[in-house]
C-alpha cells in the first residue's frame, strides 16, 4: 500500500473510532472525502478503502449516514426537482438506482464496485434493484414502477439464479401518505416461490427467445413491488392473461429466503429509521 492511500485509511480510522457527535462525525467525513484525489486512485484501491471504512462504522453511525443520505438525495432532491418540474414540465423523478446501492452498502457494510456501469452492484457479486413510486405517473395517470432484470444473453439471464443476494428497494407512500423506503434481501437459493417462477419464465419465454439467433434478442423479468399506500409486503408477477403467466404473489417477509432489512419513513419532514 502506498503512502498516498495509507493516509486515507488512517484518516478514516481516526474519524470513525473517535467519540464524536453524529453531526461532527459527518462533517469530519466530508472533510476527508473532499480532500481525496479520486482520479489518482485505482478502482481496487477505492473498493478496498470503502470496505475498510464500512467495516469500521458502527451500526449507529451507519444509521445516521443512511438518514442523512435519505434527507439529501430523496427528500431535498425531490423538493428541488419539483420546483424545476413546474417550470419546465419535465419529470421530477429522482434516480433511485444509485441511491439504493448507497443505502444497501451502508446497511450491509458491503462496498460497491468502485465504478458505474455494467457488472455486479456490490463487490460480493450481489445485485441491487430499485423501484420508485414518487412522481412516476404515466400519461394515463397510472403508477407502475417495477424491478427489472434485463438480459441480452442466456448467460446473463441464468445469472439471476446464482446471485449471492438480491436487494430490492422500494420508495413509495405508506398508508398515511408519508414517504417510505424499504429494502428486502432475497436469497434466490432459498426462496422457492421466486426461484420456481423464474425457472418457469426462462423455460416459457427466455430460452425460446435466445434460441432465435436471427436478431439480437433480449428478455426482461419484471417484478412489481408492493402497492404504494398499502401494508402489502409481497411482490407480484404475471398478468393472468392466457398467453402469459398466472398472477403470483411473491412474499418478501416472514418467508424463507427473504427478509425486510431496512425501513425508513419521512414524518413531518424528518427521516425516521424503523428497521436497520
Amino acid at each position: 500500500m502506498n503512502k498516498h492511500i495509507k493516509k486515507y485509511y488512517e484518516l478514516f480510522e481516526k474519524a470513525i473510532t473517535s467519540k464524536l457527535s453524529p453531526e461532527t462525525f459527518h462533517v469530519r467525513l466530508i472533510e476527508i472525502t473532499s480532500s481525496m484525489e479520486m482520479e489518482a486512485m485505482t478502482v481496487p484501491d477505492r473498493v478496498a478503502l470503502s470496505t475498510y471504512a464500512l467495516k469500521l462504522l458502527s451500526k449507529g453511525q451507519r444509521m445516521y449516514l443512511a438518514k442523512v443520505l435519505i434527507e439529501e438525495q430523496i427528500v431535498k432532491q425531490r423538493q428541488l426537482l419539483t420546483h424545476w418540474s413546474m417550470i419546465t414540465a419535465q419529470s421530477s423523478m429522482i434516480d433511485t438506482g444509485y441511491i439504493a446501492q448507497h443505502l444497501v452498502s451502508l446497511q450491509t457494510q458491503i462496498a460497491g464496485q468502485g465504478m458505474r456501469g455494467k457488472g455486479d452492484d456490490l463487490c460480493d457479486s450481489s445485485e441491487v434493484k430499485s423501484a420508485n413510486f414518487l412522481d412516476s405517473l404515466d400519461k394515463k395517470g397510472e403508477t407502475r414502477p417495477r424491478w427489472n432484470f434485463t438480459a441480452n444473453t442466456m448467460e446473463i439471464m441464468e445469472r439471476f439464479l446464482n446471485y449471492k443476494a438480491i436487494y430490492l428497494l422500494s420508495i413509495d407512500y405508506n398508508v398515511s401518505h408519508n414517504y417510505r423506503i424499504r429494502i428486502w434481501k432475497v436469497n434466490i437459493h432459498e426462496h422457492t416461490i421466486l426461484r420456481t417462477r423464474y425457472i418457469e419464465w426462462m423455460d416459457k419465454l427466455g430460452y425460446p427467445k435466445f434460441a432465435d439467433t436471427t436478431g439480437k434478442p433480449s428478455v426482461n423479468f419484471q417484478l412489481f413491488p408492493p402497492n404504494s399506500g398499502t401494508e402489502e409486503n409481497y411482490a407480484r408477477h404475471g398478468t393472468g392473461r392466457v398467453n402469459g403467466f398466472s398472477k403470483l404473489h411473491i412474499p418478501l417477509e416472514d418467508t424463507p429466503g427473504s427478509e425486510l432489512i431496512f425501513k425508513a419513513e419521512v414524518i413531518d419532514g424528518q427521516v425516521e429509521i424503523l428497521v436497520f
